[in-house]
């Protein structure tokens, strides 16, 4: 893993840095990233606005770290998704708007029971994104790839039944 910098070696400014590099990647589009912050390399597999993404090891993490990277790359980058869906009710979103219970308990625990629960057969998500198609493909185009690839987890592949997908946030 050569040129991969692990985030549980990353300090609190390099984490901020490479939140700053996220907040500019998708920002102008055909207008080259800021680079990642002294120290933090990038992968080379690009995220959804094509500029390369930073090398994660959420796994790997410490819940600090975690919390940390939290707070200042993956929330900065959700509020900015969400606010651009929906000014009105994303507004005011804070870690409780995804976690819940768990923002105010200390917990974080997800999938959080408080949000929408999601069909439980292929033919209720058929209903679901006929009756709310505008909130399903901003979560699956918009929201599921870019949280998956904050957090360096590989999108939910149905075939394996892994990676990030729609059950790591709601419940069924």
């Amino acid at each position: 893993m050569t040129g991969v910098t692990p985030m549980r070696s990353m300090t609190a400014g390099k984490v901020l840095g490479l939140g700053l590099w996220l907040a500019g990647a998708g920002a102008c589009a055909g207008s080259p990233p800021p680079a990642p912050a002294s120290g933090g390399n990038a992968s080379a597999t690009g995220g959804p606005s094509g500029a390369a993404a930073p090398t994660v090891d959420w796994a790997g993490m410490t819940r600090p770290e975690r919390r940390d990277y939290m707070r200042m790359v993956v929330m900065p980058k959700a509020k900015e998704l969400f606010v651009a869906f929906d000014p009105a009710r994303y507004g005011k979103m804070s870690c409780g708007t995804c976690h819940g219970d768990g923002a105010e308990d200390g917990t974080f625990k997800m999938p959080n029971p408080k949000l929408p629960r999601l069909p439980p057969s292929p033919e209720g998500f058929k209903q679901l994104i006929a009756a709310k198609p505008a909130a399903c493909q901003f979560m699956l185009v918009k929201l599921k790839p870019t949280i998956a690839a904050l957090l360096g987890i590989p999108p939910f592949n149905p075939d394996t039944k892994t990676g990030f997908g729609c059950m790591n946030c709601h419940q069924r």
